[in-house]
């Protein structure tokens, strides 16, 4: 082997094993809620995901010298920093302290969890465990609007409503329904079956679909809570459901 080359890969060797050391998914009980971490890292500099409660999503940010990981978490979609991170790594654990801060009242609030990296086969259970999941507060028929008025003096209105059902058993249909009117016409469209299959959720948050005549669940959308109301993000953008 050339000599240039021998150096170089010497050079490269202390952050390859810092990558292969840390990088992985790791699972923890924070306040009676599962926590995790998905870190990955690029010679001493680590980013990643932190999830709290399936439902918390938030951004990592640091940096690893083999033994202590020192990192910033952050909103997802301002980057504001809510809280320092520190851990130290051996054996596959993270043994973690953190410090959040209120933007608003200033408090600090301080936290220690151990995670532990979960290897292939964990994580395979964890999954399996996770497609057997259906969230109750679910189950029900929930109604999305979108009402489009035109001004002047033809004013007229049209709803779009997609109606979405989930049974206790497992099955879902999703319909859409218009209705129109104006001053002197109305038009009321009968509800048009998109589809019907199978779904299930995982405790992070994902709602999963099975269509009919399908081998496989796919991902079809995040979901969470607001009062009363459900909110699902997907690629075709964010969509609110009030139950019907």
């Amino acid at each position: 082997m050339p000599r240039a080359l021998f150096i170089l890969l010497l050079s490269l060797l202390p952050s390859l094993l810092l990558a292969d050391s840390l990088d992985g998914h790791y699972l923890a009980t924070l306040d009676g809620q599962p926590a995790e971490l998905h870190l990955r890292s690029q010679g001493p500099q680590v980013s990643g995901e932190y999830v709290e409660g399936g439902r918390l999503r938030l951004q990592i940010s640091g940096s690893f010298d083999g033994q202590l990981l020192t990192a910033q978490i952050s909103e997802t979609q301002s980057g504001q920093a809510i809280a320092n991170m520190t851990a130290t790594y051996a054996n596959g654990v993270l043994d973690s302290h953190i410090a959040a801060r209120n933007p608003r009242t200033g408090e600090t609030l301080e936290r220690s969890a151990v995670f532990h990296r979960q290897t292939f086969s964990d994580a395979a259970i964890a999954s399996k465990a996770n497609r057997q999941f259906r969230d109750p507060a679910l189950i029900g028929t929930w109604v999305h609007e979108k009402i489009t008025n035109s001004g002047g003096a033809n004013f007229a209105s049209m709803t779009t409503q997609m109606i979405l059902q989930l049974t206790v058993d497992g099955g879902v249909s999703q319909w859409s329904r218009t209705v129109a009117g104006g001053a002197d016409w109305n038009y009321d469209a009968p509800g048009e079956l998109q589809y019907t299959g199978r779904w299930i959720t995982t405790h992070t948050g994902l709602l999963e679909v099975q269509l009919q005549g399908q081998n496989d669940y796919q991902p079809a959308a995040r979901y969470h809570f607001s009062d009363q109301y459900l909110v699902t993000e997907s690629n075709t953008g964010k969509m609110i459901w009030q139950r019907r």
